[in-house]
C-alpha cells in the first residue's frame, strides 16, 4: 500500500471513528499516536485513537471498554480519558499519555489539552523508545 493511500485509509478510520463515538459522548480531543503518527504505520496497523471526554467521568472502566468497542471499527483502538485522568498520567510519565501528547497528531484540540501537550514536551522528551524528563 503506498504512502499517499495508507494515509488516506488511516484517516477514514478516524473520521468514521469520531463520527460514531461524537453520537455517544461529548468529545474535548482526538489524537492519534503510535506508528500512523511516527509515519510507521503499515497496512497491517491499527490506529490508536486518544479520546478526551467529560461524559466518561462517572464511567466504569468496563463500561468505558464497552462503549470503545460498541464505536470500534476495524483497524482502531480507542482510549478514553477525562482531562484530570490525562493529566494525572503526564504527571506520572505515563508512556501512553505522553506518546499520544508528545509524538501524537491532534485531530481535535480543546485549549487545555493543547496546553497540556506544550507541558509534556517542555517536561519529557524521548529517547528511543523511552521518554525521560528533562533536566531543570
Amino acid at each position: 500500500m503506498g504512502r499517499v493511500m495508507a494515509e488516506e485509509v488511516w484517516r477514514g478510520v478516524v473520521r468514521e471513528v469520531l463520527e460514531r463515538i461524537s453520537k455517544r459522548l461529548n468529545v474535548e480531543s482526538a489524537i492519534i499516536f503510535g506508528s500512523w503518527s511516527r509515519g510507521g504505520g503499515g497496512e497491517w496497523s491499527d490506529v490508536d485513537i486518544l479520546i478526551v471526554t467529560e461524559s466518561i467521568e462517572r464511567v466504569s472502566i468496563l463500561d468505558r471498554f464497552y462503549i470503545a468497542a460498541e464505536c470500534r471499527v476495524p483497524r482502531a483502538d480507542i482510549f478514553l480519558y477525562t482531562y484530570r485522568e490525562l493529566e494525572s498520567m503526564v504527571r506520572k510519565g505515563n508512556p501512553l499519555a505522553l506518546s499520544a501528547l508528545i509524538d501524537g497528531v491532534p485531530v481535535k484540540l480543546s485549549e487545555r489539552v493543547g496546553a497540556l501537550i506544550d507541558y509534556a514536551k517542555r517536561r519529557y522528551e524521548r529517547r528511543g523508545r523511552f521518554y525521560v524528563e528533562r533536566p531543570s
